[in-house]
């Protein structure tokens, strides 16, 4: 069994698993790297279970003991670029230099990119960007913290197509901006730990009514995970005391680079349209070409 077989298992025998069982896999699936370097106990440790947990959930999923579980995840980073391994782990807290600190947040950055772009690959994202582009309608949703990335999506995406809804639940409209979601639709949730419960009830709803759903989250299993859900998994470790949105970013993205890619000259057209519309409005202020008056000159 290879990690993804593992992980497609694990997922799919998820709601079947005891409290602690899940709170185990929870844990292993959300941090890979650690499984693979550190001791069954110390794993229990950090997921805040009992080390015979640890044993339960590899049997839960079809192995003879943990050290079978944990093989697979060692195989997992052997494979993976070396950088991954050396990479910043967790809250680092605030250094005595702004320099070092400001150093600490790029590097922490960039390896949240990195493992999102790198974890999910390209076929998935590319799968991701295909689900999006068959949906008669795609509605969009992320608040508090998720909120700028959904917008940003939902922005660039209406550059060149016209068949998106923002669900931002202003004025306490969640339920009316979804009216009408069903088969062929797509809702993108995007949101992380813990969940907003609009969100979550979002997608029941939107599963419920036949839509097809992809999500957002920093975690592998969510209580949004269901039947016709596609998940991307955004690292989101930050500096500070509010999750990084730079990976979540990068993901929504790289979607909209994609289909930009695939979508040919009708899809230029449409961008053209958007540019000219806006300019209609005058949305852009432009640099005038004139120089200015001088308010002094030499002689003054």
């Amino acid at each position: 069994m290879d990690f993804d077989q593992l992980k497609d298992r694990m997922t799919s025998q998820f709601e079947e698993m005891s409290p602690q069982v899940q709170a185990a896999a929870r844990y292993v699936l959300d941090n890979v790297e650690d499984v693979a370097l550190m001791s069954m106990r110390q794993l229990a440790k950090e997921a805040d279970v009992h080390p015979t947990t640890m044993v339960r959930l590899a049997q839960a999923v079809g192995f003879e003991g943990f050290n079978d579980l944990k093989d697979v995840f060692q195989t997992r980073l052997r494979a993976a670029p070396d950088d991954l391994v050396g990479r910043a782990r967790g809250l680092q807290g605030k250094k005595n230099s702004t320099l070092k600190l400001l150093e600490e947040i790029e590097q922490n950055a960039h390896n949240n990119i990195y493992q999102s772009i790198h974890g999910s690959g390209a076929a998935k994202l590319e799968k991701a960007a295909d689900f999006l582009l068959s949906a008669k309608c795609v509605f969009i949703m992320g608040l508090r913290i998720s909120y700028p990335v959904a917008f940003s999506f939902s922005y660039a995406y209406g550059m060149f197509r016209s068949n998106a809804q923002l669900v931002d639940g202003q004025a306490g409209t969640t339920a009316d901006s979804l009216r009408g979601i069903g088969e062929g639709d797509v809702l993108l949730a995007i949101s992380v730990s813990p969940f907003s419960r609009d969100t979550v009830r979002a997608v029941r709803y939107a599963r419920s009514r036949g839509a097809g759903i992809l999500t957002i989250t920093d975690s592998e299993i969510t209580p949004m995970n269901g039947d016709r859900t596609l998940n991307l998994v955004a690292r989101n470790e930050s500096m500070t005391f509010f999750p990084s949105i730079t990976a979540s970013t990068a993901l929504v993205e790289s979607l909209i680079a994609i289909m930009i890619a695939k979508g040919g000259e009708d899809l230029l057209d449409v961008v053209a349209e958007s540019r000219a519309q806006l300019d209609e409005f005058e949305a852009y202020w432009e640099v005038q070409s004139q120089t200015p008056p001088l308010l002094f000159s030499d002689k003054d």
